[in-house]
């Protein structure tokens, strides 16, 4: 993925959650020489990896898979001191997130505003089955509480201010329909080296083709 589409997309998330006043902390519009200048300020911050991150998957076309995800509070998993994350995501109409589940995370995923979120959901096999995705169980989730069972695959269709529990081993994948919308996710201590499983291969690179304009929460070290 090019830093110049990672420095445009963050650009457009701020000015998407400006446009639908959705308000975001102040290091979300840091500079690079802010972190660095703040960097005996926010050990704290940099080790459980709060700001932006933007991704393609590895497909090679960010507006048709991928995302702008913003963490905007975190724990260590194992410390029961703040054992919660909470997250935005951003993604144009159309943009799909890919399919995956978590091993330890318990999510609700929201709909804070714009266009609908719509998820499709399935149950995994178990490891001696390799985590295979089951096409052929009902999925059982809960939405604001209230039981929703769907076929496998079925989709769920999240409306503005309303949302959906995802929890472990239970197959996801999102996509934005009828707008650009902004995702919140309130869940357990979110850990994306280690409890994250894609159904398919993904991977991540850059190709630093222009100055980095705002950090990754992968990033925080200045050259």
């Amino acid at each position: 993925m090019k830093r110049s589409v990672i420095n445009a997309n963050i650009e457009w998330a701020m000015d998407l959650c400006k446009r639908m006043n959705f308000q975001i902390p102040d290091f979300f519009y840091w500079t690079p020489e802010e972190w660095e200048a703040k960097k005996d300020l926010t050990e704290r911050m940099t080790s459980v990896g709060l700001g932006w991150d933007v991704t393609d998957y590895g497909s090679g076309d960010f507006d048709k898979i991928g995302a702008v995800l913003g963490t905007m509070r975190n724990g260590v998993m194992g410390d029961m001191t703040r054992p919660y994350c909470e997250k935005l995501i951003a993604m144009k109409d159309g943009q799909i997130l890919p399919r995956h589940f978590h091993y330890e995370k318990t999510e609700d995923i929201i709909n804070r505003c714009g266009g609908t979120l719509c998820v499709e959901v399935w149950n995994s096999k178990p490891e001696s089955e390799g985590y295979a995705v089951d096409y052929e169980s009902d999925v059982t989730v809960y939405c604001d509480g209230m039981k929703v069972t769907v076929p496998a695959g079925g989709v769920v269709k999240v409306t503005n201010g309303n949302s959906i529990t995802l929890t472990p081993y239970i197959y996801h994948r999102f996509y934005a329909e009828g707008g650009e919308l902004i995702v919140g996710e309130v869940s357990k201590v979110n850990d994306d080296a280690k409890d994250n499983h894609f159904s398919e291969e993904t991977h991540h690179s850059i190709e630093e083709d222009e100055p980095v304009r705002h950090l990754l929460c992968g990033g925080y070290v200045m050259e």
